[in-house]
């Protein structure tokens, strides 16, 4: 994705967003357990593992969608109710 598609002003995230994110291929498109490392207001840069190496892309936003660890699930389920 070129500099332009994806517009200015990226967001960095401190530590990166558990995502779903389809990434489109020359032949398929594909959905992928990811993280968003990085945004701007039309694209997100998403990492996700492929064949044991780490691969990253420039995706549309609308590509992509929150997630919940696992970890952060049990966590919820496991705490007090508030009030």
């Amino acid at each position: 994705m070129s500099d332009d598609a994806r517009g200015p002003d990226v967001c960095h995230a401190v530590t990166p967003l558990p995502v779903w994110a389809w990434v489109q291929f020359p032949t398929f498109h594909v959905r992928v357990k990811a993280f968003a490392k990085s945004w701007t207001r039309d694209a997100v840069l998403v990492e996700w593992a492929q064949f044991g190496q780490q691969a990253q892309a420039w995706v549309w936003r609308s590509a992509v969608k929150h997630r919940v660890l696992r970890v952060d699930a049990d966590r919820r389920a496991r705490a007090p109710d508030a009030g």
